[in-house]
Parts: C-alpha cells; sequence; structure tokens
C-alpha cells in the first residue's frame, strides 16, 4: 500500500484492494439496469484475464475512460479523456505512431521491468485513434511494492489524470464514480461521489459479498440473493439475462442453475 498527497487529496494505491474494487466495478456495472440500485460506478465495463493476471477496462459512455491492469507484481493504470492522447499530451510524433504499447510509454515513465506484462495488458485494451492509428492514453500511473509513480503525479492537471485518482479514493473497496466537476474542478476528497441512496444498501451487500465469496474462489449468486438483487426478477432466457450471465461467467460467477451459459438467441 503507497499513500500519496496529491491535488486530487489523499490518495492510496493498493494492488489488492485495486483488484477488488475492479471485479466490483465489473458486476456492477455488468447488473446496471437489471438490479435495485441507481447508479453504477463503471459503464462499458470490459474484462479480460484473472484476480492473479488481468485488467478492466472502464468507459464513461461519452468517449473517456480507463484502463488498470494487474499482475503479481503491480497495477498499471492508463486514462484517457477525449482529446488528450498521446499526440496531444505525451508528445507523441505522428510519425512515431506504432499502434503498440510504444505509443503511450511516456505516461508511465522509470516504469519498473516486472510491470511490463500489465502495461502491456493495459495498452493493449486501449482505443486506436482514428487519424493516426495512435492507442489512445494521454496520462497513466504505476504502482510497484512501495512505489507509486506516472504522469498522473507529475502534472495531475492532465485530462484523465481525475480517473486514474478515483482507484487511490475508493471507499469500502468500492470504486465510486466521478463527480460531475471532477475534470475541470478537482477538490480534495471530492472527485468521486458516492451516488447510492438507502434502498440501493440491500443491492450493494449482495454485490459485495458475492465479490468477496469470488475472491477466496469461483461462485454462485443464492437465489434469495438474486430475488433481492433483481427487479423485477427478469425472464431467465432473456438477452439481458443471458449477456450478464456471460460476463459473470468470465470472472468465476454463476446463476443457480445454470453452469452452462447458452449462446444468446439470435
Amino acid at each position: 500500500m503507497v499513500a500519496r498527497t496529491s491535488r486530487f487529496g489523499r490518495l492510496v494505491f493498493d494492488r489488492d484492494a485495486i483488484v477488488r474494487a475492479a471485479l466490483r466495478a465489473y458486476v456492477e456495472g455488468t447488473l446496471a439496469g437489471l438490479a435495485r440500485f441507481a447508479f453504477s460506478a463503471a459503464d462499458g465495463a470490459m474484462w479480460t484475464g484473472d484476480l492473479q493476471r488481468g485488467a478492466l477496462f472502464n468507459d464513461d459512455g461519452c468517449g473517456d475512460y480507463e484502463v488498470v491492469a494487474w499482475t503479481e507484481a503491480g497495477v498499471v493504470g492508463l486514462a484517457c479523456e477525449l482529446g488528450g492522447g498521446p499526440i496531444e499530451q505525451l508528445g507523441l510524433s505522428t510519425d512515431a505512431v506504432t499502434g503498440g504499447p510504444d505509443d503511450v510509454r511516456a505516461a508511465v515513465p522509470e516504469l519498473p521491468s516486472e510491470l511490463l506484462p500489465a502495461f502491456e495488458m493495459a495498452a493493449g485494451m486501449l482505443d486506436v485513434g482514428l487519424e493516426h492509428g495512435e492507442k489512445q492514453a494521454g496520462v497513466g500511473f504505476w504502482l510497484h511494492g512501495d512505489n507509486v509513480a506516472g504522469t498522473m503525479f507529475d502534472d495531475p492537471t492532465l485530462p484523465g489524470a481525475s480517473r486514474l485518482a478515483a482507484w487511490g479514493l475508493l471507499h469500502n473497496g468500492r470504486l465510486l464514480p466521478l463527480s460531475c466537476e471532477a475534470s475541470s474542478y478537482p477538490r480534495p476528497g471530492g472527485i468521486v461521489v458516492d451516488y447510492a441512496r438507502p434502498q440501493d444498501a440491500p443491492a450493494h451487500a449482495i454485490m459485495d459479498a458475492v465479490v468477496d465469496r469470488r475472491l477466496k474462489g469461483p461462485t454462485e449468486f443464492t437465489t434469495d440473493e438474486l430475488a433481492t438483487l433483481l427487479h423485477p426478477l427478469p425472464t431467465p432466457a432473456s438477452k439481458p439475462v443471458l449477456g450478464a450471465q456471460r460476463m459473470l461467467q468470465k470472472v468465476g460467477i454463476t446463476w443457480p442453475g445454470s453452469p452452462e451459459i447458452p449462446e444468446l438467441p439470435t
């Protein structure tokens, strides 16, 4: 665990906490629209790998996103806001574009060699610029042992830095959504907001319980958990349910009676 005081307040980066929060955000984003809660921290979440070596892509639905990737050695985070890719923010010339990880290498200066696999995973999930084909990220961080660094600390005013700072402001193991003013007016401790309502508490408690079970091994929602979590209880064979089942199966979480998720109906 590493703590840093920054423009965004006191940030605490912990490899295991970030992995748990990534899994929690993925579950939350997968169930958005099906479950009894109002606002998910992750929009358009995509997952690759597992809890030992994996990555989460978190898109806000408007073109801004971050990727966090982890291995046993630590974590690498990369972020992009519209108009803030490596050409605009990292000094990458159009002639030097490779379409690969080297495009965004400057976002994580002095990256330890042990974190190269995590960096390559994170870079592999980035969008690509339409005009020049460059990997799209303009700011980053890395966490290795007791050290944390990256351009989000060198220049915290860079667009996308607030998206990465949110991973140092986890709340009870959860990634919280950015406030509407987070990008332009970061305030100490105020760039993230817990939008959960009192009536959302049972849903969040169930997601926390399932995530904690999954950290110990593959797990399954109970029938009672689904009855409490989902409103209304959807048709089991519906496309939204099958899509959610397939996404959760990727991270070792299944639904009662569904050890094998069928293909989506055409």
